[in-house]
């Protein structure tokens, strides 16, 4: 089950204890821009940083696989 972390400014509601209880229960995440426009890409950095901040690591995020790795899920 993968959840999801929505990188929308105004959806800053990530708890760290909410992200790490999904990581010990097995969830893997993928980060969302949740971009309307070009300009809102830059909220990628909102998304990224929640992961960071709560210790999940890098290969629990499905953003951070290849496209053979994503495949196989």
């Amino acid at each position: 089950m993968a959840v999801e972390i929505n990188s929308r400014p105004d959806r800053l509601d990530r708890r760290c204890e909410l992200l790490s209880l999904a990581a010990e229960i097995g969830c893997v995440f993928a980060i969302d821009s949740d971009a309307h426009a070009p300009g809102q890409l830059d909220w990628l950095d909102f998304g990224c940083e929640a992961p960071e901040r709560c210790g999940i690591e890098p290969g629990d995020v499905l953003n951070t696989r290849a496209n053979k790795e994503l495949a196989a899920v």
